[in-house]
């Protein structure tokens, strides 16, 4: 394979006729091009727990085994919605019967399990904590791979809480301390499962060490686990190619062109870590990737590649590029086009099924008020309207409360139609614990060029666990 024959900025997004036999598979109608294809997604990551997806009562779950311990569906992956209907209101907003029915297709249950153990002084201070969100998979039909994948997560969970070191300088401190009973931050090592994909094919998990040990703020490493869903078995990279070499070598020099784009380039460290070995010996340690619902991504944790300011920096390539690169089609993606999209980056896409393409441009700009505060303002430009500012007040209004590190993507929501949705996915507080969380923001770009905001859900919609029932 001639890697220098390929272009890795622009994809071709069409129907592959092998998928097309297969039932329950939905091909792919359209053609995106990425004028400047990046789609990393920056991990917005903070010391302490993090809790992604849907929570599940824990007399529902299922156990290690893969065997549910009773006949509940929550937090089964879904994959298609079907039935929309549309009228648009003054503000920019949907109105009429929207209606988004799932139908579950994988016969797939994730639901998750916390464990934590906290070392108290005698008053009841705590000064280590240990804790660990993890999953537990039922396969329907296949116990024998829901039970090797569930024993897998049970070993790393495991190798987890065998780790003392942390909890030992812990102990250390608190006996050097004059006044053992004040403890302004306490120590702590956490692991948490964060689903990334999940379908017949392929059951992929992100992980997050996090540990506090002292000092301005924790440390954070990420790695992946890839299942084959069929066997249970341990997906490694040199088996998503027939041919491992070929693939590395094209993998690489497409995320070494994106790591020369302005939107890496001013996270990472040095420019001559693309060339100089650096980039490499990062992003193919071992378990340093993951399959998505998007692509093929990889990793580098704080202080790898870029500061620690710049965290979890993913290099995501898409499935329409890895077919080209030789990706084995038993690991393609799922039936709903998804894509991560980077602030500062064109995308070029039919959204509105009228046959011509659309190019959509998203970032945040800081001015400067009349007080002589700051004041972030964000852009939202699809062809030449930026409706951040130019759009219905509704959406103006929205668009303005979103964080400037909030996660942009192009999102399918309803296959069988000719449209491309676009998602904004903000974590938020509320009055109430249950309210806190991340929420997905649905857009649809209509034929009349206008943006029209379709209502939300509770979940990062590229969690394939979260689940669509009804816009919000």
């Amino acid at each position: 394979m001639n890697i220098q024959s390929k272009n890795y900025i622009t994809v071709q997004v069409t129907p592959d006729p092998k998928r097309e036999k297969k039932p329950g598979i939905v091909k792919y109608r359209r053609r995106l091009v990425c004028a400047l294809l990046l789609c990393a997604a920056l991990g917005c990551t903070a010391c302490g727990k993090n809790t992604t997806g849907s929570g599940t009562a824990e007399d529902a779950l299922p156990d290690e085994s893969g065997q549910p311990d009773d006949d509940s569906t929550a937090g089964t992956a879904d994959l298609s919605v079907e039935n929309t209907t549309e009228n648009t209101e003054a503000d920019g907003s949907a109105a009429g019967n929207d209606t988004y029915v799932n139908s579950v297709t994988s016969g797939i249950d994730i639901q998750m399990r916390t464990e934590e153990d906290n070392k108290t002084t005698e008053n009841g201070t705590v000064y280590y904590s240990r804790w660990a969100e993890y999953p537990v998979v039922t396969m329907e039909g296949n116990p024998e791979a829901a039970g090797k994948i569930n024993a897998d997560i049970r070993a790393r969970v495991d190798a987890c809480k065998a780790n003392t070191e942390t909890e030992t300088w812990a102990e250390e401190l608190l006996q050097d301390m004059e006044d053992p009973d004040f403890i302004p931050l306490g120590y702590s090592d956490g692991l948490t499962f964060q689903t990334v994909r999940a379908d017949s094919s392929v059951i992929s998990f992100r992980l997050l060490y996090e540990t506090y040990s002292g000092g301005a703020h924790g440390n954070q490493t990420a790695r992946g686990a890839n299942y084959n869903a069929r066997t249970g078995e341990l997906i490694a990279f040199s088996d998503l190619s027939d041919d491992p070499v070929a693939f590395r070598e094209d993998t690489l020099a497409y995320n070494q062109q994106l790591a020369q784009t302005e939107s890496y380039a001013m996270r990472m460290f040095s420019a001559d870590d693309v060339t100089n070995g650096s980039l490499e010996s990062v992003l193919y340690a071992d378990d340093a990737w993951y399959l998505s619902t998007t692509g093929l991504v990889f990793m580098s944790d704080p202080y790898a590649l870029g500061p620690y300011a710049a965290g979890l920096i993913e290099f995501i390539i898409p499935y329409a590029d890895l077919a080209d690169m030789g990706l084995k089609e038993s690991y393609a993606g799922t039936d709903r086009f998804v894509l991560k999209m980077q602030p500062r980056s064109t995308y070029t896409a039919d959204l509105n099924g009228d046959g011509d393409d659309d190019t959509v441009l998203i970032y945040s700009e800081t001015a400067e008020k009349e007080d002589g505060t700051a004041e972030t303002i964000p852009c939202l430009i699809i062809n030449d309207t930026d409706f951040a500012k130019e759009g219905a007040a509704g959406i103006q209004e929205q668009l303005r409360h979103f964080p400037d590190w909030a996660e942009t993507a192009l999102y399918d929501l309803q296959p069988e139609d000719a449209y491309i949705e676009l998602v904004y996915v903000s974590y938020e507080s509320g009055p109430t614990e249950e309210d806190y969380g991340y929420y997905s923001y649905f857009y649809r770009y209509t034929e009349d060029r206008t943006l029209v905001y379709l209502g939300k859900v509770k979940g990062d919609i590229n969690d394939p666990t979260v689940r669509v029932d009804g816009l919000m």
